[in-house]
């Protein structure tokens, strides 16, 4: 899912870079909701986004209760069926659903903490009208990146990934970039729900 992140930690642009499952970007916006949380003065945040997308089943493990699911033009993101998912039997490779899927991400630098949890309100409004929903949850992803350059004057820095990725990102005003070093790590963590809209299928 593409955030508008209001320049929690990253500009839009260099913040898409670091997502890994699928988009809201093209939904209407009465399909897609948002919330975020940040602390005044402290660089990064915590963004959920949902929305209703039509995905496609990639991959089942039955012993292991694992889901595959594709979206369109995005990666695939297995998710782990709970034992209140009593559909599992049911689902195919290849077939094709509708799914509320909501997406939190969280983006801080490692010497600060994890940054407050967002409002998860929005999210459960997706599924408010589905009875006893059956929810699929992915791993949580951990990336992380070194801070290379600073420029506290343009609210700039780079970062380099561990795959040796360079991205040069926009920093929110509130931030001191003054107080950073060159060095210091940045953590993005990411972890996705969906739930299988009945009726859907």
């Amino acid at each position: 899912m593409k955030l508008n992140t209001s320049q929690v930690l990253f500009s839009a642009g260099s913040a898409a870079a670091l997502l890994v499952f699928v988009s809201c970007a093209s939904k209407p916006e009465n399909e897609r909701n948002t919330s975020s949380a940040y602390r005044q003065g402290v660089p990064g945040g915590t963004w959920v986004e949902s929305c209703k997308i039509p995905v496609t089943v990639a991959a089942l493990d039955p012993a292991s209760r694992k889901v595959t699911l594709a979206a369109p033009d995005e990666p695939q993101t297995t998710f782990t069926a709970g034992p209140d998912f009593g559909s599992f039997d049911r689902l195919r490779v290849g077939e094709q659903l509708q799914a509320a899927v909501a997406r939190e991400r969280s983006v801080f630098v490692r010497r600060d903490g994890p940054p407050p949890q967002a409002d998860l309100s929005v999210a459960k409004e997706l599924i408010k009208d589905i009875k006893q929903p059956s929810i699929l949850r992915s791993d949580t992803v951990e990336k992380t990146a070194k801070v290379t350059a600073i420029e506290p004057r343009q609210n700039e820095a780079t970062l380099q990934f561990a795959d040796g990725t360079i991205k040069n990102i926009s920093v929110r005003s509130d931030v001191n970039l003054f107080s950073f070093e060159v060095g210091q790590e940045v953590v993005v963590r990411t972890r996705s729900v969906a739930v299988l809209i009945p009726g859907k299928r």
